[in-house]
């Protein structure tokens, strides 16, 4: 089974764990992968459409794990029951989709150890959306796959204080913390993507976005200079 880094470092940040659940499963790969290496007891591979469900059942097959993983259609955190799966994995979709997601069932969500979450973009609405919601972001990860930055973030269900500094909503303050190596030219990144907006703004789009946008900036320089 050939595995991108992203699902690797998404995989690495699951814990042990009784049940397993990978919400847009996809091709199963995590369950799978979780199963074989003893990180899941049993798993739950669920996603809202069929096709990929029975792409995963074949997976599912092929490693002899029809005893261990179940396989569910149906719309994000919908398919699971309350307090059944310790660790939820939600991945390969954008920031405000996972949110809605985790506010849709929210008790479900809440009833889970730990959620494990990967954004496809706008990771700063899933952290913004996370801590307001009253969870706490206890570990993070990002990864470079086809020179795209991934965030994996790993939540529980535990009240914890919002950010100060308007930056860390993008980059989250585990990685600074542990000195992720990529973290740094995450922030250079973000840095030269505000300015190259700030210099194509029109004249319309600079009364109402141009100030947004410096005072954002600022707060990447401060977190940068920290690093």
């Amino acid at each position: 089974m050939n595995l991108s880094k992203r699902l690797i470092h998404i995989i690495n940040m699951i814990p042990k764990c009784n049940c397993l659940a990978d919400i847009g499963t996809d091709h199963g790969f995590i369950p799978i992968y979780s199963i074989i290496n003893n990180i899941a007891s049993h798993a739950i591979a669920s996603d809202i459409n069929k096709g990929p469900i029975r792409i995963a059942e074949i997976n599912i097959n092929k490693h002899n794990l029809t005893n261990k993983i179940q396989t569910r259609v149906g719309p994000g955190l919908s398919t699971l029951g309350n307090n059944e799966a310790d660790a939820i994995v939600i991945a390969g979709m954008g920031g405000i989709l996972i949110s809605d997601i985790i506010q849709s069932h929210i008790h479900i969500a809440r009833a889970a150890n730990w959620l494990i979450l990967q954004p496809v973009q706008n990771p700063e609405v899933l952290r913004r959306f996370l801590l307001e919601a009253g969870f706490n972001i206890v570990d993070e990860d990002i990864v470079k796959d086809e020179n795209k930055y991934y965030h994996i973030i790993k939540a529980e269900n535990k009240p914890s204080q919002k950010y100060t500094n308007e930056a860390y909503y993008y980059t989250g303050t585990k990685l600074i913390e542990k000195g992720n190596p990529l973290i740094k030219e995450y922030i250079i990144y973000k840095i030269e993507s505000f300015n190259n907006i700030l210099n194509n703004l029109s004249p319309i789009e600079q009364s109402s976005r141009y100030e947004e946008l410096v005072s954002l900036r600022k707060d990447f320089e401060e977190v940068l200079k920290s690093i």
